[in-house]
């Protein structure tokens, strides 16, 4: 994948939300899992299904953060 194209993607998925991104993973599971791609097509799928799963991390981290936060400021006062 060029590099063009990969920011593209990056573009693209950092303005997903959790939820867009889940149900994009899933989509790209059940298309692997069919085989019925070529190994190009592979590959390109793989490596956006990783950039969503690095987004979906990063989302969680930033609601746990948020969530703790939140729990400071409570026990806090």
């Amino acid at each position: 994948m060029s590099n063009a194209i990969e920011k593209n993607i990056v573009k693209k998925i950092s303005k997903m939300s959790f939820e867009e991104s889940m149900v994009r993973l899933e989509e790209i599971s059940q298309i692997l899992s069919s085989q019925k791609i070529n190994l190009d097509q592979m590959i390109e799928l793989y490596e956006e299904g990783s950039a969503l799963k690095e987004h979906c991390a990063t989302r969680l981290e930033e609601a746990k953060m948020k969530i703790e936060k939140v729990l400071d400021n409570k026990n806090s006062q």
